[in-house]
């Protein structure tokens, strides 16, 4: 059978009765012309006759090409045609006998042809390329006349109503009709058919990248977030809260939210949380709110008892666990007792999970009214990181987060799998699939990478500072950054970065993060983990791509 373009022909077509004979010659094409031919109906194209002329329109009703014999360029005219000889006019009469002059057909064509020509010439290979080219006129609906209709036209090159049965026939006639004297008898071939189907019917698609999607997924995410400021309403009244959710819950977002209204209220507010870069990220977000301090707890130790002059809490090059654990918070407490106006009214915590027991003693120590005063713990009890288990405060009043807003659900179903806490359901955008790529040894990871990062970054369109590769490793044992570059991509801590690098630090020191993109990297060391697997995978707002071995991969599809 013969291939024709468009198939099936469309409705709009077949319901439209000014299109009745084009639709006609589709049908007796479709059922009599040979079987290698292509037949393109309704076709058009925009062309630039020659260097510095202006492009112009073409346009035909039917294009038929064959890999042997060549192309013919068809219009096609239907109903009652007549010509005037004496003043060269053609006219169409209507049902109603009325007459309404029309262009010449022969003429018609014949530009269509020359304008195809010209098109075909400047498809790269074909400018010096000889191609067989006829131009023809199908009259569907009128009888074939005893003599010539024009000077330019030719009996084989015209078919009438009694044709169309026969169009396998008429089709050869009009091709032999044009070969003529053609000694050399140059082939279309079936390069010719592949240059004339990619000009007149090129399939395409658009490119998609990955950003667009991000931008339209951060969007619906940003919505979603913002709806859960009304639980705050609904709080607003409520004194000491503990608010459960697990990752992309939009707790963070609540606790600067709350502390922010706390301090708009006049109130003196402690926002605080345990990872320095969380906080350093919190602080940027609230930017200048009177009444608002933004520290991390040993931040806040550190800073009140500098303030207070004490000795032994000068940062250290590498501190110990006992630093942290007793140095900086007994300083803290010591430095209360001197500067009691330094309290706080209202203390809001992000990450609460990871807070020691001792030290909500100390927070409510801090506070002008230990006992009454407001205190929001926010935390996620899948997130427990360090080891402090139990440790949120007794005596709040408990509210869940049931719906996971912050990612999307293909990397929710993912995370799920390492999800510990109450049942979840995610409403954001469905997102693309998560990638899961194959990288065996040290050398082998970090080219995937750097590729994966080129991609995303030259391919996809993705911002550098909306990429972070996290690590199960720290910082410095891993192998993967040199000279703060990852292939030819410069890279920065959490804390760090500005806004033309990618984020490089470990899942630890991320918690309590994000990025549209996470980059999962060197967790062969934490799959028995599923915590901080938990925390890695859920770092990723809109795409997921995650890095290893067979066994890693096997692990986390």
């Amino acid at each position: 059978m013969p291939r024709l373009i468009p198939t099936p022909l469309p409705e709009s077509v077949r319901n439209d009765p000014l299109r009745d004979a084009e639709q006609a010659v589709y049908e007796a094409f479709e059922s009599h012309a040979p079987d290698n031919a292509l037949i393109f109906y309704s076709v058009s194209w925009l062309g630039r006759p020659s260097p510095g002329i202006a492009p112009v329109d073409g346009e035909t009703d039917f294009v038929v090409a064959h890999p042997d014999k060549g192309i013919l360029v068809i219009e096609v005219k239907g109903g009652r045609i007549r010509y005037d000889g004496t003043a060269d006019r053609w006219f169409s009469i209507d049902g109603k006998g009325v007459e309404h002059r029309i262009d010449d057909p022969f003429d018609q064509v014949k530009k269509s042809k020359y304008a195809l020509l010209s098109k075909i010439k400047q498809v790269p290979g074909w400018k010096h390329r000889y191609v067989r080219l006829g131009h023809c006129v199908i009259f569907p609906d009128s009888a074939r006349p005893s003599g010539p209709i024009s000077t330019d036209s030719a009996h084989e090159m015209m078919a009438f109503a009694r044709d169309l049965g026969w169009m396998d026939q008429w089709l050869e006639t009009a091709w032999e009709y044009w070969g003529g004297r053609d000694v050399e008898n140059v082939e279309f071939g079936v390069r010719g058919m592949e240059m004339i189907e990619k000009l007149l019917a090129r399939s395409f698609q658009l490119e998609h990248p990955l950003a667009a999607d991000i931008a339209a997924d951060t969007r619906q995410i940003l919505q979603l977030t913002e709806r859960q400021f009304d639980l705050l309403g609904y709080l607003q009244k409520r004194r000491r809260v503990a608010i459960s959710g697990g990752a992309g819950t939009g707790k963070t977002m609540l606790a600067l939210e709350k502390a922010k209204r706390l301090a708009g209220e006049g109130m003196k507010v402690l926002l605080t949380c345990f990872n320095r870069p969380l906080a350093e990220f919190l602080e940027d977000r609230a930017g200048t709110v009177e009444n608002l301090t933004v520290r991390n707890f040993h931040w806040l130790c550190h800073d009140m008892a500098e303030k207070a002059e004490l000795p032994g809490v000068q940062v250290q090059d590498s501190p110990s666990p006992k630093y942290f654990n007793e140095v900086l918070p007994t300083a803290f407490m010591k430095a209360l007792e001197m500067m009691p106006e330094e309290r706080f009214d209202a203390i809001v915590v992000d990450e609460g999970q990871d807070f020691r027991e001792e030290w909500w003693t100390m927070l409510q120590l801090a506070m002008t009214d230990p006992d009454q005063g407001i205190l929001y713990v926010f935390y996620d009890d899948n997130q427990r990181l360090y080891g402090h288990r139990d440790s949120i405060p007794p005596g709040l009043d408990e509210y869940p987060l049931p719906q996971n807003l912050r990612n999307t659900q293909t990397i929710h179903r993912l995370a799920s799998r390492f999800y510990d806490g109450e049942a979840m359901e995610a409403e954001g955008p469905e997102g693309r699939p998560v990638e899961f790529i194959k990288a065996g040894g040290e050398r082998e990871r970090s080219k995937v990478v750097s590729r994966t990062l080129h991609r995303l970054i030259n391919d996809e369109k993705i911002m550098p500072a909306s990429i972070a590769v996290l690590s199960g490793r720290s910082r410095e044992k891993s192998s993967l950054a040199e000279d703060g570059k990852i292939g030819a991509f410069q890279v920065c801590s959490g804390e760090e970065c500005d806004g033309d690098k990618v984020v490089f630090d470990s899942i630890r020191r991320f918690k309590g993060l994000e990025r549209a993109v996470i980059i999962l990297v060197e967790l062969e060391d934490i799959l028995d983990q599923e915590d901080l697997l938990y925390v890695g995978i859920t770092r990723a707002n809109a795409h997921l791509v995650v890095v290893g071995s067979e066994e890693v991969l096997s692990t986390l599809k």
